[in-house]
């Protein structure tokens, strides 16, 4: 009876020290996850603004064949949504909104760089050539940061779902962002 009670201790005992570890090891992604999505969300803004440069670098006769104010609209509510999200409480529903609307700006944006790379005048303009290399160098770099906070976010999700601290899903999820609907390198040559 003794050595029965004492193989329970010991199963017990192993049991907390596993829950303990994982516990300390989704404390850490949970972390990273977060200092991850903060670095994101930075070169996302910075290509907001890239955007936005790009738009007021081009020449009031260029006009008819782009609507700068649907660009600014649609750029103004890609940011708003980027601002809502908090990378220390993540929420699910707030990442998919802001896809949904990064989305449609890159799509607006893509069409944008692809009248300009059709105009040899604008093209070679100096401004305009330099916010296209800055989208360019932009987009490498979120492509570079989305893939690093993809990793610890998925890290995370299934540590989560395979540990006993397993929890409803609540509104602190890391969600994971798609790799290719909202990525403008195809777009600008890169």
């Amino acid at each position: 009876m003794v050595y029965l009670c004492i193989f329970f201790a010991v199963v017990a005992f192993c049991q907390l020290g596993a829950r303990f570890h994982r516990s300390q090891r989704l404390e850490e992604l949970s972390l990273r996850s977060s200092a991850d999505l903060g670095h994101l969300k930075r070169e996302l803004a910075n290509r907001h603004v890239i955007v936005s440069h790009l738009a007021d670098s081009l020449p009031s006769s260029f006009d008819p064949k782009f609507e700068r104010q649907k660009l600014r609209e649609i750029s103004q509510t890609a940011e708003d949504s980027l601002s809502t999200i908090d990378p220390r409480k993540p929420c699910a529903n707030q990442i998919r909104d802001f896809m949904a609307r990064e989305r449609e700006l890159v799509d607006v944006t893509r069409d944008l760089v692809d009248c300009i790379e059709t105009d040899n005048d604008l093209n070679q303009a100096h401004l305009v050539a330099s916010c296209i290399e800055g989208l360019d160098k932009a987009n490498a770099q979120i492509g570079n940061r989305k893939s690093i906070y993809n990793s610890s976010a998925m890290a995370h999700q299934r540590l989560k779902r395979g540990s006993f601290l397993r929890q409803p899903k609540s509104r602190e999820e890391f969600t994971v962002f798609d790799s290719e609907e909202w990525d403008m390198r195809t777009a600008t040559g890169s």
